[in-house]
């Protein structure tokens, strides 16, 4: 059996909520397959974690953003923020997948599910959704934020950011189900080069290609 990745494959999509390991598996994807990775970070980015990143202080925009806003508020600023940047990814993949000549890419990011979910399904784009447990992004965001040192309004903070992950998590992962994109649990696998492994597997030449939803 076939176990490389289609061979027309020239863009594939590594997408899921945050803190369920997608920027590093997307990594080790690109760096297996000799591909470019890029984070749709890249092409617009939505308030961010709110905890200090690379010792630098959480601006103030940030914070006021989640100290404003309730956690189901909060979701729907994530969902219309990449409706918006939806364009923008869509035209990253169609400039990578007309050009013949373009380096292949690895995409990764939370803000992918609105393309998925428009039903292109074509076969120069592959697409994988990642997910994971409550009990695994809580314990990622609580270690990552420092959660257990915080102050009390800190706390409050990573706690409503943690709500709305939870909450999108739930409701990306059931959108691209539904639109026939393969979903893997990546709390079931050991390591990233075993949930790497069971990626390349998912995107072989030999799958038979996606069905269109019941409508």
């Amino acid at each position: 059996m076939n176990k490389q990745i289609d061979t027309n494959l020239r863009v594939i999509l590594v997408g899921g909520s945050s803190n369920v390991g997608k920027s590093v598996a997307a990594e080790a994807l690109a760096k297996r397959l000799g591909w470019r990775c890029v984070s749709t970070d890249s092409l617009a980015k939505h308030p961010g974690r709110p905890w200090p990143q690379n010792k630098k202080a959480v601006p103030d925009h940030v914070s006021e953003h989640y100290v404003s806003l309730k956690a189901d508020e909060l979701l729907e600023s994530v969902v219309l923020h990449h409706r918006r940047m939806s364009p923008l990814v869509a035209e990253f993949i169609w400039a990578v997948v007309k050009n013949a000549g373009a380096e292949k890419v690895v995409l990764e990011g939370a803000a992918l599910w609105p393309f998925i979910t428009a039903g292109h399904h074509l076969k120069e784009v592959g697409a994988i959704w990642l997910t994971a447990s409550p009990e695994t992004i809580r314990s990622r965001i609580h270690q990552s934020s420092g959660y257990v040192n915080a102050d009390p309004r800190s706390r409050a903070i990573i706690s409503k950011f943690l709500e709305r992950t939870l909450m999108f998590d739930r409701k990306t992962t059931q959108l691209v189900m539904e639109h026939g994109c393969k979903v893997l649990e990546a709390d079931e696998y050991p390591g990233t080069q075993e949930l790497v492994n069971d990626i390349v597997s998912n995107l072989r030449a030999d799958l038979p290609a996606p069905t269109q939803p019941r409508r």
